[in-house]
């Protein structure tokens, strides 16, 4: 079979061209059109604000009650807008 397009001899089970990657038959099935989605703010927020209420109740609690320190929660505050601007942009 010769090809459609540069008229080079190829297989006649061959799908596309080896020369100039034209395909052979034509095309049985169209690809699905998708709609783009729309990222939300909303879930990456509440799951930072989980991860907060979460590791601030292990440490209180890993610290026999006693209140962390602000440079603990200003940790914590980072790593929550980190986890939140990782999922967001993901």
């Amino acid at each position: 079979m010769q090809c459609k397009n540069c008229q080079t001899e190829i297989d006649d089970k061959a799908l596309i061209c080896f020369r100039c990657g034209t395909a052979t038959a034509d095309q049985v099935h169209r690809p699905v059109q998708t709609i783009p989605r729309r990222s939300s703010l909303l879930m990456p927020v509440l799951l930072g604000i989980v991860f907060l209420i979460v590791a601030g109740f292990f440490l209180t609690r890993n610290s026999g009650g006693q209140p962390t320190s602000p440079m603990v929660w200003i940790m914590l505050g980072l790593a929550g807008v980190l986890l939140a601007y990782r999922l967001r942009f993901r």
